[in-house]
């Protein structure tokens, strides 16, 4: 058997890896803290932070108290907000002026080592096809992790996910290792045992990232069943075994808090599966059960076309007896399990399942070039029509790189306000500031885990030039979300609000069946027919000559609602009292027309309501580290 790596192969892996960390790196800088903005648009990045800077390796304190997800990635942060300090990247200046640009020097540390780490997944994949077909196919398949836009946007995030999912692509790399190549050469016995032995170490240190890498074993335990000779019991033990204990021993070494700090590590854990069992406030409020909406998180996030392929190719390939295929499948379908029970349904969630269906498209379209029929290059030719985008693929990806790169909408439209509205003018928003916030002061970004309610709206009380309200009670602990109470007795010239703050409110007002929310429904249906009753959206004239919603998006065409994905690009709409105008910059007067509605709009309510007040704000608890 030829164990001389080939030239050729890795300079083509090389380039796989290449043109997916290039991609990544444009538009790493979105988001990111500055002085005149000091918080990040991504509303868990700033936490994830925070929870890092408890550990310190140089004192050996591994164990920040803080575990909905293994400390991996945790260690890994601070060690590069170490190097970033070590370097001059911290605050310099006395007074701290300059802590918002060192907070971005860490978050964009841990974004780079993000898009490094699904680079090297794609590389993983592209080694796994290529032993078993035509390193085209590998290529394909590679691109497959490296250019679709679920991966593409949350490897510029500091969060866990992406590198979750890197050392699980490099787990069931290895675990295809133990089987004979596509030159049918058995694997000698101590290449299966490494390669257990390292799928193991990967799938611990996935698990130490999140926990449901552990489920990578499977895949390890598959493997050895399958290569291990019948006859060979002992030797099929202790390959298993080799890699199971590698990686439940890898677990408590990056996540040593769940021994030495097991009460609060089992009391971490446990709320995770409650979170994920209870849902997410009104994020997901209405939807259909996750085995469904995972298709779409999938069709969005990874692409339609490349979807059908990659779940034909993993059905053809064990058709074909690719047993290499069977524990990567296997594990898919443990985690598709796992998440289409839970209530809570980010995209995110539909990772792992990326490296084993990228693994089937690849394969297909290996076969499909070294078959050369009319029927196989065309089913090559779909693929690569796949990966350029339909339903996802890279034209998703290119899109939303190109907002990433760009000025965000919530900047755009501050902008706007201070360019074109009229000085003085009271603005009311319709809950707590937030990440979905536009700029209307640096601090408008603070969340619950940066500053108090309080301070917040005292801050935004004091931009200069308009006035920016929410409803706020005596008792501010009594204030509620779509009060109506900002529109008759506050009565602002203009409301602002996201679709990060309508979330869900819309889909269970069409459904009008929901008792769950029905007291947060029935105060934004109040609060919706008092608005269009005194209030339109203003618009703009276009290029065209027509009027369109300021800054009217085509967010929801790219992101389809999806809420881990609309972190770039949310929604932003701005209302005004009728018979207003206002004055754009070149002069012209546009005028509102309360009988036209704008596309990509709330819809209009017209049901009866109640005033009772609703529960807590339907986005609380986002940045808290545990989706």
């Amino acid at each position: 058997m030829n164990t001389k790596p080939d030239r050729k192969l890795l300079a083509i892996g090389f380039g796989v890896f290449l043109v997916s960390l290039l991609i990544r790196l444009i538009g790493i800088q979105w988001g990111l803290p500055n002085n005149e903005r000091w918080h990040s648009f991504h509303p868990d990045e700033e936490v994830v932070l925070a929870y890092s800077q408890l550990i310190q390796p140089a004192k050996g304190q591994f164990t920040p108290g803080f575990y909905n997800y293994g400390t991996l990635f945790l260690t890994v942060e601070k060690i590069v907000t170490d190097v970033v300090n070590g370097y001059g990247g911290g605050p310099q200046k006395e007074d701290g002026s300059d802590v918002h640009e060192a907070i971005a020097r860490y978050i964009l540390g841990g974004r780079i080592l993000n898009t490094l780490a699904c680079s090297l997944a794609a590389l993983a994949v592209f080694l796994a096809i290529c032993r078993q077909t035509h390193w085209l196919g590998g290529v394909m398949g590679g691109l497959a992790v490296g250019l679709t836009p679920g991966l593409a946007v949350h490897s510029r995030f500091l969060t866990v996910d992406v590198m979750a999912v890197s050392f699980l692509a490099w787990s069931l790399y290895y675990c295809t290792k133990m089987f004979p190549a596509q030159d049918g050469d058995a694997v000698p016995d101590k290449e299966i045992l490494k390669s257990s032995i390292l799928a193991g170490l990967f799938a611990g240190l996935s698990a130490g990232t999140k926990y449901t890498g552990i489920l990578a074993i499977v895949a390890i335990g598959f493997a050895a069943w399958i290569v291990v000779p019948k006859g060979k019991f002992g030797e099929f033990v202790k390959v298993k075994a080799a890699g199971v204990l590698v990686a439940l021993l890898t677990f408590v070494i990056v996540t040593p808090g769940a021994l030495l700090d097991n009460a609060k590590f089992m009391q971490d854990f446990k709320y995770e599966l409650a979170h994920t069992s209870a849902g997410h406030g009104l994020v997901f409020a209405g939807t259909s059960p996750g085995w469904i909406f995972h298709v779409s998180n999938l069709i969005v996030g990874y692409g339609g076309l490349l979807l059908a392929l990659s779940l034909f190719g993993l059905g053809r390939g064990i058709w074909r007896k690719q047993l290499w295929l069977v524990g990567p499948v296997i594990f898919m379908v443990l985690i598709y399990i796992l998440i289409g029970r839970a209530e809570v349904k980010f995209l995110r969630y539909t990772f792992p399942l990326i490296p084993v269906l990228a693994m089937g498209f690849g394969w297909l379209m290996g076969q499909g070039h070294l078959a050369r029929t009319n029927k196989s290059r065309v089913a090559v030719a779909l693929g690569i029509v796949a990966l350029g985008g339909f339903g996802g693929g890279l034209m998703s990806t290119a899109s939303l790189t190109r907002w990433m790169a760009g000025t965000d909408v919530r900047d755009e439209m501050a902008m706007f306000i201070r360019q074109h509205l009229p000085k003085g003018s009271k603005i009311g928003i319709v809950s707590d500031p937030w990440f979905y916030t536009p700029t209307f002061h640096p601090n408008a970004q603070a969340g619950p885990a940066q500053a108090r309610i309080e301070d917040r709206l005292e801050q935004l009380a004091q931009v200069p030039d308009f006035d920016i309200v929410r409803y706020t009670p005596l008792d501010i602990s009594q204030r509620r979300d779509w009060d109506i109470r900002l529109l008759t007795e506050v009565k602002p010239d203009f409301v602002i609000f996201s679709s990060f703050e309508i979330e869900g409110l819309i889909r269970l007002y069409e459904q009008k069946s929901t008792k769950e929310f029905s007291a947060q429904l029935a105060q934004y249906t109040e609060f919706q027919k008092e608005l269009q009753a005194n209030y339109e959206i203003l618009t703009v004239t276009d290029q065209n000559g027509m009027k369109v919603p300021v800054l009217g998006l085509d967010a929801l065409g790219t992101t389809a609602g999806i809420h881990d994905i609309a972190y770039v690009r949310p929604q932003l709409w701005i209302w005004i009292k009728k018979n207003s105008s206002v004055t754009e910059s070149n002069g012209s007067s546009t005028r509102l027309n309360s009988n036209e509605e704008p596309a990509n709009t709330p819809s209009k309510p017209t049901q009866e309501t109640s005033t009772e007040p609703p529960s807590t704000s339907p986005n609380e608890g986002e940045a808290t580290g545990t989706n």
